[in-house]
């Protein structure tokens, strides 16, 4: 009796171990960071500016669920009068409305500065995927993360994809939408 009991222990064990590792290893991989720049080539089109009072985050998306597509991504600057974060989001869906985000389990990177990076790069893939840039700020060191009051963003097609340039406001006066910059790529065959 107590032998059938200690291997029914070792099989639940066993399942939960499964049951956590299968999601985790099933979870697609993080991006890692390239000293390189995407290989945006032949550029087709320059689009004028659109600036969005409200807006808080930013959307990027696939629509083609067999098309191949990778992103990158990085700061590019900032002149900020507050401190500044950038938070990345990826999920498998459609986009959501205007400043919804996805849970905090779709989380894939938080930087708290404006200052320059690298390029980051998640791994090529197909599907339905959508990725969300949320700029934020805070007055004080030890303060709430506040949403940003607006964002700008100019969008560059090129012929193997779009470069996003997102510029985040921090003030309500809504005065130059510089305080986080963030370039944004996303490359898919033509």
């Amino acid at each position: 009796m107590q032998r059938r009991s200690f291997l029914y222990s070792v099989l639940a064990v066993a399942i939960a171990a499964l049951l956590i590792a299968v999601p985790l290893a099933l979870h697609s991989r993080a991006q890692s960071s390239s000293t390189g720049s995407p290989p945006l080539r032949d550029l087709v089109q320059e689009y004028a500016p659109v600036v969005m009072p409200k807006a808080t985050a930013y959307s990027v998306f696939t629509t083609e669920p067999s098309t191949r597509h990778q992103v990158w991504y990085r700061i590019s600057g900032g002149d900020a009068l507050f401190r500044q974060r950038l938070r990345v989001f990826k999920e498998n869906a459609r986009p959501r409305p205007q400043n919804q985000l996805p849970p905090t389990s779709e989380l894939r990177q938080e930087l708290t500065t404006n200052t320059p990076t690298s390029w980051f790069v998640f791994p090529a893939e197909t599907g339905i995927i959508t990725y969300y840039f949320d700029g934020d700020h805070r007055t004080s060191p030890n303060g709430p993360w506040e949403d940003a009051f607006g964002l700008k963003v100019t969008r560059t097609r090129f012929a193997n994809g779009n470069l996003y340039k997102l510029g985040f406001e921090d003030q309500a006066s809504l005065d130059d939408y510089n305080d986080l910059e963030v370039q944004v790529a996303i490359l898919q065959p033509a």
